[in-house]
């Protein structure tokens, strides 16, 4: 898969640091494309259709799907005022430590189906709808007050994926929801210390549970071994690297990411992204180059 096929090059006008639309661009109706941030799209409408990393959810309305930095994604046959659209780094989310410990969770659940008379569901619906609403007057600290929104939103939301994964019923859901607390944290510490010769056993003792234990819930809850969920963080961390723009050598990136040599990064790059880290630079490159007027593209 060449992922500069399917770049989507997204600006950020105005000093604004969250896009929103209740537009999809023209030119990524019926695409599959991706892009480097995090997009949330609120339906308005019954049967609108996206595909999400090839898997397809059919919305209606006040139905959210949230598509990640690097997924594939496509909405298709969609009429205009169908979706309400907000697009962010995912970093503006992520430097709060405990949205950092519920990423795993938020990657499995991608797509919340509206639950009539949920309460937790109307407020998470309404704080979309405040962003992308309020997003349109002219009033000051306009950033302050998106950005206050969207913390809200996934602090709602966060709460939602550990209640819904915990399965909360008697002792046996505390237990479950405990379970997730530790291996949210044990993530957190996975991602700030990638780029160390990380073990299973220091994962394990930093959460203080036993080695054997510490597996099977940290599979259980990621749907990942330990090495893949490292090795997973270590190439996440070298994709940023290289879209920086600081024009650092991929040997150095490698090195800096925790990997031992420059063939097992290219290697696992690759097994991972379908392109080559080369490749991949040039792409983002390219992608930007090509366009360097290009407006806000929406969806």
């Amino acid at each position: 898969m060449l992922l500069d096929n399917h770049y989507e090059d997204l600006s950020f006008l105005d000093s604004n640091i969250i896009n929103t639309s209740r537009k999809i661009d023209e030119g990524y109706r019926d695409l599959t494309h991706w892009h480097p941030f995090t997009e949330i799209l609120l339906s308005l409408r019954e049967g609108n259709e996206v595909v999400l990393n090839f898997k397809s959810y059919e919305l209606r309305p006040n139905d959210f799907i949230i598509s990640f930095p690097g997924d594939l994604h496509c909405v298709k046959n969609v009429a205009d005022d169908s979706f309400l659209i907000i697009q962010f780094p995912m970093e503006l989310i992520t430097v709060v430590p405990e949205f950092g410990k519920l990423q795993p969770l938020l990657y499995k659940a991608p797509y919340c189906c509206y639950d009539v008379g949920n309460l937790s569901h109307e407020k998470m619906t309404a704080v979309l709808k405040e962003i992308v609403y309020s997003d349109k007057k002219e009033t000051g600290f306009r950033n302050a007050y998106n950005y206050s929104r969207l913390i809200r939103f996934f602090s709602l939301y966060g709460r939602y994926c550990l209640e819904a994964h915990a399965d909360l019923s008697g002792d046996e859901g505390e237990l479950r929801y405990r379970s997730s607390k530790l291996m949210a944290e044990a993530c957190l510490y996975i991602s700030q210390n990638c780029t160390e010769p990380l073990t299973l056993e220091d994962a394990a003792r930093q959460v203080g549970i036993s080695k054997s234990y510490f597996s099977h819930l940290f599979k259980d809850y990621t749907q990942m071994t330990f090495v893949e969920y490292l090795t997973r963080e270590r190439i996440r961390r070298a994709e940023a690297m290289m879209f920086d723009g600081s024009g650092e050598k991929i040997i150095d990136i490698a090195f800096e990411c925790g990997f031992t040599s420059i063939s097992s990064f290219n290697r696992t790059f690759r097994k991972i992204k379908g392109i080559s880290p080369r490749e991949f630079r040039n792409a983002m490159v390219e992608s930007v180059s090509d366009h360097p007027s290009r407006k806000p593209a929406k969806g």
